[in-house]
């Protein structure tokens, strides 16, 4: 359980650390490419394509790989259709989610290192925007297999946002001392490679797990004759939703509850604010620099630490909220991001204010105050949607924030093109104030549910 824990959040660590860069070497990507400000964003298009194949294939997937012959030995975790390559028998079979769970994230993890491998190479535009598809179509995989209980969805996030400082540090270090801002990419494979390692190794089943997972196969029946899917586990509560634990069995969810989720107001609800969400976020740390360098006549030596700054306060605040979280009830939750949120305002001391410094500062506070909201948004929507569509509401709700992550990026960069880069704030700031009155909206006490026969 540690171990998987440790891994699980060391991975966390490497997505933040791809994703937070982007803000430090967009300015390198732009003279290295001759891209303008609207190209440039489109590197966020390629992220929200990649998430989105992602979200459609992994339960396939997971699916594909979990399936087991009923000869399988214990600890196999070779997929029947590999293993058919050497041998023509084919036995029936069934279904088995630590096996898929561990070739998933080994898949995830290889996919994450070619992605390194493709920007450091340097092949173009092109080349970049294929490789930020492949990112994020492995962070899908990851996230989607790491799922945490809701009292560590503020630690998890934690661990991407420190990623995501850690990586502006190393990478403006390494150009400010002369090497070449893409020898970044290369030293990053030294972190990919220790992931694949981690996970590979803390995830791989445990004699115990397979063992139960081949008892529903007596009677030559597959697990998915005998169990239903209304009494599927759902992450209702913490043990039920960490598979980095020697849990129970868990068997694919069924297929319609992704229509029986689009039905759900709240699901549409939850999905937008965190499109909005991300989009501001995402907005903010990618063209942050690109405004100080504009605006502020910053130095291009230091100037990348402000994505840093922005990713440390980001940091700091998900470390409070993980610990805060479980000590608040409902009510005192929402009212609590609902005060942060006016961290909007700082975006006027950065639209009006001409000072670097200050600048930088209020990216910083600007983070700690933004950081929860996020893993409250996932925390609100498990705790008003019912439990048996938890697993596809969270792929939803990511889904929409990837969208969001590259959706308003675009618009920015297609502002900036046009009326300039001090032009930032113009989309900033109404994306603050909509997320202020759509979480307003929101129930300040968890709804009553009435069952009936």
């Amino acid at each position: 359980m540690k171990w998987r824990l440790a891994s699980g959040y060391f991975a966390y660590f490497l997505c933040g650390w791809g994703d937070g860069v982007t803000g430090t070497v967009l300015p390198y990507f732009t003279a290295e490419f001759h891209l303008t400000a609207m190209t440039s964003s489109l590197l966020f298009a390629g992220s929200t394509c990649g998430f989105a194949f992602g979200t459609v294939l992994v339960e396939s997937i997971l699916k594909a790989l979990g399936r087991i012959p009923l000869g399988a030995g214990r600890n196999n975790i070779v997929p029947p259709r590999v293993a058919r390559l050497f041998s023509a028998r084919n036995s029936a079979g069934g279904y088995s989610a630590s096996q898929a769970r561990s070739l998933t994230l080994a898949i995830a993890c290889i996919l994450h290192g070619v992605h390194f491998i493709m920007i450091g190479l340097k092949g173009g535009f092109g080349v970049t925007f294929l490789a930020y598809a492949v990112a994020a179509f492995a962070r899908a995989l990851l996230t989607g297999e790491l799922l945490n209980p809701i009292r560590a969805l503020g630690y998890s996030y934690a661990f991407w946002s420190f990623g995501g400082v850690m990586s502006p540090i190393i990478c403006q270090s390494i150009v400010a001392s002369g090497v070449p801002w893409f020898h970044f990419y290369f030293g990053s494979l030294v972190l990919s490679g220790l992931n694949t390692t981690f996970l590979i190794s803390s995830f791989k089943p445990t004699r115990r797990e397979f063992q139960k997972e081949r008892e529903p196969l007596n009677g030559l029946r597959s697990p998915t004759e005998t169990i239903s899917s209304s009494n599927l586990p759902s992450p209702t509560n913490e043990r039920d939703s960490l598979p980095l634990s020697n849990a129970q069995p868990v068997l694919p969810p069924p297929a319609n509850m992704f229509r029986v989720a689009l039905t759900m107001p709240y699901q549409w609800a939850f999905s937008i604010f965190a499109m909005i969400y991300c989009g501001s976020e995402t907005a903010t740390q990618g063209f942050m620099v690109t405004y100080l360098l504009a605006t502020r006549n910053a130095n291009p030596k230091t100037v990348g630490y402000v994505t840093s700054g922005f990713w440390g306060g980001i940091t700091i605040g998900r470390l409070t909220w993980g610990y805060a979280s479980p000590r608040l009830n409902f009510t005192q939750k929402k009212f609590v991001i609902l005060g942060s949120m006016c961290v909007f305002f700082y975006t006027f001391l950065i639209w009006f204010v001409d000072s670097t410094v200050q600048n930088s500062v209020s990216a910083s506070i600007f983070g700690v105050l933004y950081g929860p909201i996020f893993p409250a948004c996932l925390s609100m929507a498990n705790s008003l949607l019912p439990s048996e569509v938890h697993m596809v509401s969270m792929t939803l709700i990511s889904t929409f924030a990837s969208i969001g992550s590259s959706l308003f990026p675009f618009i920015a960069g297609v502002i900036s093109s046009t009326k300039g880069a001090h032009t930032l704030t113009y989309l900033t700031v109404p994306l603050g104030i909509t997320m202020i009155c759509l979480w307003s909206l929101f129930p300040s006490r968890i709804p009553v549910r009435i069952h009936t026969n």
